[in-house]
């Protein structure tokens, strides 16, 4: 019997992200439909957007709330699914847009929340994989499809970068619509988001290279803390959660400014912990000072800090580094989180854990 190779579908997958984003925004067929749920969408004169997913797909739509509200100035929310009986479904209107989010379009309670959103009039949309799914059935046209392809990794890589990819996309095209940026802005930041996938494709070898040098410093963590704020803290929560699944490290997310009160108490054994910092770029001026200031508290205690950062920005203090290249703060995340994703493979690798399939986990969210 060949011997399985720890880690190989994972790490496929990772590196097929950047065809993924291609096919999921790029392809004719998808970015019609992108432009015309945000067309549908400004028509139906929302006074606010409810996203619901779990697990991954609730990460994605965390990020997303930042895009809706800053880009496109619509009060934005996202909930876990299974939240929703109890938070949303009494209140979910026709004056709300609800976006529901699920990789295989089966996740039991996002489905329940579509279809409960669905009855009150309320103008629902659907992100997911498969075409045949229940999800897709329930939001018909309003469908937007991840054109990722079979994903066999229980890992969701390339369906949250696809998921994020059309989420952004979604959120430019909305801020464009509602005469939030100039016609200039628009084609502008379109250029730049058409060479995201050929960027990722051309710096994947350099993450690649990078990891395997800072995986093996990591092999008897058993604690970690990602740290970040705004968009970042979003993704600082799908860090934690790849850390668990596929490394099987207990891994927490903290917003940067929350860190010092309580968390940081943990911090104490340089032995047993390390912290991720996704870093911000230099000019969004007042989250790079918070994030240095507690990089400065971290060093004192003498924990090891591996730091996100741009190519462009120096940051004091970081006892490893991983250079995300220079891009819009709307595309940061697509790019800052695919280093992590590798990480995880490599560090469960030299566990000997096999990260395509940990023990307990299934890919559809069922009660």
């Amino acid at each position: 019997m060949e011997k399985v190779k720890l880690g190989e579908k994972t790490k496929r997958e990772v590196w097929e992200i950047p065809r993924a984003i291609q096919n999921s925004v790029f392809k004719k067929e998808n970015r019609d439909r992108i432009f015309e749920i945000a067309k549908g969408i400004v028509e139906s004169k929302c006074v606010s957007i409810y996203i619901f997913g779990s697990g991954t797909s609730y990460h994605a739509g965390l990020v997303a709330t930042y895009w809706f509200n800053q880009l496109a100035h619509i009060p934005t929310h996202c909930e876990l699914a299974p939240e929703f009986p109890y938070l949303i479904e009494p209140i979910i209107a026709p004056k709300h847009v609800s976006i529901c989010i699920s990789q295989s379009g089966e996740s039991e309670l996002t489905a329940y929340s579509a279809k409960k959103a669905k009855e009150v009039g309320s103008y629902v949309i659907s992100i997911t994989n498969q075409k045949e799914s229940t999800l897709a059935k329930l939001a018909e046209e309003n469908t937007i499809f991840t054109e990722a392809g079979p994903e066999e990794s229980i890992l969701a890589t390339k369906t949250y970068l696809s998921q994020l990819a059309v989420l952004a996309a979604l959120a430019i095209d909305l801020a464009y619509l509602r005469n939030k940026m100039t016609e200039e802005e628009y084609k502008s930041i379109w250029a730049e988001f058409q060479v995201i996938p050929n960027l990722i494709e051309l710096t994947m070898p350099l993450f690649q290279k990078e990891i395997q040098k800072i995986a093996p410093f990591f092999k008897f963590s058993r604690n970690n803390f990602v740290i970040g704020a705004g968009p970042d803290y979003a993704n600082c929560m799908e860090i934690a959660l790849k850390l668990k699944e596929g490394a099987r490290i207990f891994s927490q997310a903290f917003s940067t400014a929350e860190t010092p009160h309580g968390p940081i108490t943990l911090l104490s054994d340089p032995r047993d912990a390390f912290v991720i910092c996704m870093i911000p770029r230099l000019e969004a001026k007042s989250r790079y000072q918070d994030i240095q200031k507690l990089i400065k508290r971290l060093q004192e205690r003498g924990i090891t800090i591996l730091g996100i950062k741009s190519s462009e920005d120096d940051v004091e203090g970081l006892n490893l580094f991983i250079e995300i290249p220079k891009c819009r703060e709307i595309f940061y995340p697509l790019l800052s989180i695919i280093p992590v994703q590798l990480l995880v493979v490599e560090i469960a690798i030299i566990q000997n854990i096999n990260c395509d399939k940990p023990k307990n986990l299934s890919k559809i969210s069922k009660l």
